[in-house]
This record gives structure tokens, sequence and C-alpha cells, in this order.
């Protein structure tokens, strides 16, 4: 069993059956090039040839920036190394347009009435420098290097400058190059261009092709190995993308292509090969955009973790003062105000004006529990619990029976709404109490399509909303906590059938 948890084969089935796929059909291209006669290996076309090496150069360049984009953002130091293999190439195709344009194809070896060694020898000299740098990002991502003490720009752009030098001084040296294409391989590719040169290439260049191809091959290797540990589609384009690339050194042994209007199906594998190559940018950058969302996502999440979590450190801290402080100083005023009741020389109007100070008293300390009932839930309780609670206290203090269900969703609200839905709880009850009459409440909170809703129904004598008994404080106060948490209010009344205070608010992640 692999010790990777592969890639997700529902959304990736055409990459891992292209990664099966195409070496099968690169192999019999192969094949079929080797061993049929009527199937040349290389066309005489100049333009084409020119565009060919252009897109390789534009492709290679701007594969070779976004790896140093990706190094700079990332740290990652085998993007730093894959940007500096893509430069070489980039380097190299550069020069060749360089000559192409300028006309100096026989200054450099590369016209087919004369040609040279260096051509054979700028490419041997680029290709394996870039299969070399790009096994060495595949063992640098698949082992984890650090990028740290790494000098970024000298990695990046050392190779394709000593590249470029290297093929500069060989071109001033062309007559003591050595021979890597014999003099009967040249003087038959003078004759016929397009015809195959494998039998008269010398064994020294068909070893170093093979050599590069085997680099590609084994860059292959560690880019499907990381898509199997990390299921990034990058990756399994890319070993797709090198396995395209290795055939492409396979089929230059079969024709070198080296030479000025001569494109070969070396150079339209390298073609190919490109073209994967932005297959597999779009993808990175596809997957680093969703990433970046998720990422997004997932600090909006901690952001609101933090808050919610600072909000109920602060509503227990709320709840312990109003506790210990006022409630403590309302019940010891309660009990100054008992004894003060209890002498017997006041006179019948301070005896009255002394227990209206005592029902102030007692209804401060109705509040102050309601309060600290209200942030309650910041201290452990859940929010079923502390409706539960204040409805049986309430139910046993006024005497009026009283039943509580709390759906389990409910916990899924955030402490803010779970205060607030309780405060509307609160009111609702009080009104019940206060000015409808009621003898049976009922306080119920289940869950809607999007959200949860919680009613408060009592069978007191009720009222028509349209002669102005829903326009009271109470209401409109109850209105606000709703508004203020992103619910909405409505009361379901009618003259002697009781009264309904509906309250829907939405769940955390739900869609609306």
């Amino acid at each position: 069993m692999s010790p990777w948890p592969g890639p997700d084969t529902r959304g990736d089935r055409g990459l891992l059956l292209g990664i099966v796929v195409v070496p099968a059909l690169l192999a019999i291209f192969t094949i079929v090039i080797v061993f049929d006669p009527g199937v040349a290996p290389a066309a005489i076309n100049g333009p084409l040839d020119l565009v060919t090496t252009a897109t390789g150069m534009l492709v290679a360049l701007a594969v070779g920036i976004l790896g140093w984009v990706h190094y700079r953002e990332g740290n990652d130091p085998a993007a730093l190394l894959r940007a500096s293999a893509f430069l070489v190439l980039a380097a190299h195709n550069a020069l060749l347009v360089t000559v192409m344009v300028l006309g100096l194809d026989g200054a450099f070896g590369l016209a087919l009435t004369a040609p040279g060694q260096l051509p054979l020898w700028t490419v041997v000299v680029a290709r394996s420098v870039a299969a070399a740098l790009l096994v060495l990002a595949g063992v640098a991502a698949l082992r984890r290097w650090p990028a740290g003490g790494w000098p970024a720009a000298l990695v990046l752009a050392l190779p394709a400058l000593l590249v470029t030098a290297t093929i500069v001084v060989a071109a001033a040296v062309q007559p003591s190059l050595p021979v890597l294409l014999g003099d009967a391989a040249l003087t038959e590719l003078r004759d016929d261009p397009t015809s195959p040169l494998l039998g008269a290439s010398g064994i020294g260049l068909i070893a170093i092709q093979a050599l590069i191809g085997l680099g590609m091959l084994a860059a292959a290797a560690l880019s499907y190995r990381l898509y199997r540990r990390d299921g990034r589609k990058v990756y399994g384009y890319l070993a797709i993308g090198f396995v395209v690339a290795a055939f492409s050194q396979l089929h230059a042994a079969i024709h070198p292509g080296s030479y000025a209007s001569v494109v070969t199906t070396g150079d339209i594998l390298r073609v190919v090969f490109y073209a994967i190559l932005l297959v597999a940018v779009a993808a990175e950058t596809r997957q680093d955009v969703r990433e970046l969302h998720a990422a997004n996502a997932e600090l909006i999440l901690l952001r609101d973790g933090a808050a919610m979590q600072a909000t109920a450190e602060e509503r227990a801290r709320l709840a312990r003062e109003i506790h210990d402080g006022m409630s403590q100083q309302l019940w010891l005023a309660k009990l100054k105000q008992g004894r003060l009741l209890q002498e017997g020389s006041l006179s019948d109007e301070a005896l009255a004006l002394a227990a209206q100070v005592s029902g102030s008293i007692e209804s401060a300390m109705d509040e102050a529990r309601q309060a600290i009932l209200a942030l309650r839930p910041a201290e452990g309780s859940t929010f079923g619990e502390v409706m539960e609670r204040y409805v049986d206290e309430f139910s046993d203090r006024f005497g009026i029976p009283a039943e509580c269900r709390i759906d389990p969703t409910a916990e899924r609200l955030g402490p803010r709404a779970q205060a607030e839905l309780l405060r509307i709880a609160q009111e609702a009850l009080a009104n019940a109490r206060k000015h409808a009459d009621a003898t049976r409440v009922r306080v119920t909170a289940e869950p809607i399509d999007g959200g949860l809703r919680l009613t408060v129904a009592d069978n007191g004598r009720g009222f028509e909303p349209g002669n102005g008994g829903s326009s009271g404080y109470g209401l409109r106060s109850m209105r606000e906590r709703a508004e203020l948490i992103g619910a909405s209010l409505a009361v379901d009344s009618r003259p002697l059938d009781g009264t309904r205070v509906i309250v829907d608010v939405p769940l955390p992640g739900v869609a609306q």
C-alpha cells in the first residue's frame, strides 16, 4: 500500500488516465517512426521552425517567471529550481531565435548547407542542465527541503548565465569542438535533411540524448510521487509533460533536428510539452486560488470564533459582576428596607412610600436575575437549559402554568443571538403576565428552513394588531433586538384568541 493518501480520483480521472495513456501512445508513435520507412522523422519548414523555437522561448520564460513568483510567495525551493531550469531553456531558445532572425545561421553552424557541431552542443548543454535542475526540484519537493539561506537570485540566474556563456565560448572555438555527429551523418543530413540519422549518429550523441531522456523520466517519476502524496494537479501534469520531454529526447536521437528550417517529431513533442506546461500552470493557479478562498473562509471562521469567544468571556464577566455586585447590593437594600418597614414610628404615608421602594427594589432584583440568565450561556449552560430555567422560574413566581420545549439545533446560535432571543422571550412572557391576563403560556424553539423559530404563545385576551396594540415600547424593543441578530419578528394576535410572538432567526452555515 502506498504511504501517501493518493489524489481524489473522482475529480482527476482524466489526469490519471493521461498519466497511463500518454506514455503508451508515445511509445507506439516512436516505434512507427523507427520502423516505418514511409514516415519521415523531419520536415523542412523555416517559418514553422522559427515559430516552434519562439514558442518554446516564451512558454519557458513564462513558466520560469511564475515559478519565481511562486517561490517568492511560498518560499518553496522546488519552485525556485524549476524556475531556474525553465530559464535555462528560455535562454537557449532565445539565442536560437536571435541567430535565426539576424540571419547568422551559417556563422553558428545552423545552416543545412554547412551543418556544424555547435548546434548539437548547445542543445546538449542546455537540456542536460535543465534536466538536472528538474530532477533536483523533484527531490527538493519530495524531501521538503527548507528554503532558509538559499541564495535565490543566484540559483535562479546562474545556470542560465553559465549555459549562455558556455554557448558563446563554444561559438568562438567551433573548429575545436568534440565531434558529436560524424562526417557521414553530416553528409547524409545535407543530402536528405528529412531522413532518420539514428544509424549514422555516433554512440556518444545517442548516449547523451538517452541520459537527458532518463533525467526527464526521473523528473516525471518524482512529479508522479508528489502527485500521489499531495494530490496537486500541477504535479500530475508535470509528470505527463516530463514523459513527453523524455520521448522528445529519444526522437532527437533518431534525428537531432538542431539545424535551421528542420522541424522534427522531437520538436513537435517539445511543443506538446510546452502546451502541457501551460495547462499545469493554469491548474496550479486555479488550485492556488481555491486554496486562497478556503484560507480566507477559514480565517473568517477563526475571526468569528475569536469574536464569539471574546463575547462569551465578556458576558461571563458581566454576569459575575451583576451577581456579585449589584445583586448583592439590592439584596442588602431589600433587607434594610424590610427592617425599616418594621419600625412602628412610621406614618401611614411613610409606610406607603417604603412599600413602593420595596416594590422597586424587588423589580430591580428581577431585572438583575433576568440579566444574569441572559448572560449565563457564556458560563457553561446551554441555551435550552437557560430558557427552561427562566420559564420554570416565571411559572413558579407568578403561578402561571408554562411549558418550554427547545430543539437542540438552537445551540448552534452564537452567544449574542441566544442572549437576544432570551430577552425577547422574557419580554413576551412579561407582556403575557401584565397585559394579557394569560392563564397558560408556551415557549418553543424549533428548526425551520434555513434557521430556527422561537415562539412565545399565551391564551390571554389578545388584541387587534391594527388598532395600535402592537406599537408599544415592549414590542418595539423586541423587534429591535430581533433586527440586531438578523432575525424577523411577527406578532399574531386576535381578541379573545391569545397572542403569539414569532421570531425567525437564521442559523450559521445554513443556506437561506
